[in-house]
């Protein structure tokens, strides 16, 4: 049976991209939306051109580029993601919802995860600071303060003269074997769809959002960098099926690095 699986993304265009590019090179049907989540559009989604022998990715912007945004969209108008789309309950196997971290609360953060923890009606899946952590990984990196996200996203790109989101696309399955190795290690957990939810704790612990009267002012102490979105890929590839999927998941994304 083949599947149709939603992808709710913040951030640009090119984070479309990466995944549409990925998921592509996985044999997906891959369909990019030029629409955004916003209350305007409730409801008023088109359809989208599936392909009935292959597994569907539809790739949608969120509204705007926060977590805080995100809730109220849905706080005040109190209906499910595929009602929004104008789609029918379970039109979609699963909907994953790929977000950074960002200065968002500790309580938004958990109640977007509690609101948004089942797949099947929508998984929320972090990556702390931003989707910019993947390009991440060989810095080792210790506690940072920042008043504006923008300052850290500045530090990568100039490590990597401004590629930063092509390395990603380009070493995606290896830099998500890393992160699913990091995890595992730090989680102690073998099944991956447990991940999202962990990740949010260690968030929490260890991230310290300083609110000051001046926003402007205000800033955040990150102390822990990862991202759990290799579990969107996990998941529409079929590795999951079994509780204990780590192994299986970790030789499919071994298998795809060049």
């Amino acid at each position: 049976m083949n599947k149709n699986i939603l992808l709710i993304v913040e951030g640009s265009r090119s984070e479309q991209n990466i995944f549409s590019n990925v998921f592509l090179k996985y044999g997906f049907n891959t369909i990019v939306s030029d629409e955004k989540m916003d209350i305007e559009g409730i409801g008023k989604f088109d359809k989208f051109q599936y392909e009935l022998n292959k597994n569907n990715i539809v790739i949608i912007q969120g509204p705007r580029n926060r977590i805080h945004d995100f809730l109220n969209l849905y706080n005040e108008n109190e209906m499910s993601i595929e009602k929004f789309f104008n789609y029918t309950y379970a039109f979609f196997h699963a909907i994953f919802l790929i977000y950074d971290v960002d200065h968002n609360d500790c309580e938004d953060v958990e109640e977007m995860f509690n609101r948004f923890s089942d797949e099947t009606t929508g998984m929320l899946l972090l990556s702390s600071p931003c989707i910019e952590v993947i390009a991440d990984y060989n810095h080792n990196r210790g506690e940072s303060r920042y008043c504006h996200l923008e300052e850290y996203k500045a530090d990568i790109n100039t490590h990597y003269n401004g590629q930063t989101m092509s390395l990603i696309s380009k070493s995606f399955n290896e830099l998500m074997l890393y992160y699913l190795d990091k995890n595992f290690n730090e989680f102690h957990e073998s099944n991956v769809m447990e991940h999202p939810g962990i990740i949010v704790s260690y968030i929490n612990k260890y991230n310290d959002r300083i609110n000051c009267k001046n926003k402007d002012d205000s800033y955040v102490i990150y102390r822990y960098f990862s991202t759990v979105v290799y579990v969107a890929i996990a998941y529409a590839n079929g590795l999951t099926k079994e509780i204990d999927n780590y192994m299986r998941v970790r030789s499919f994304l071994s298998d795809n690095v060049k």
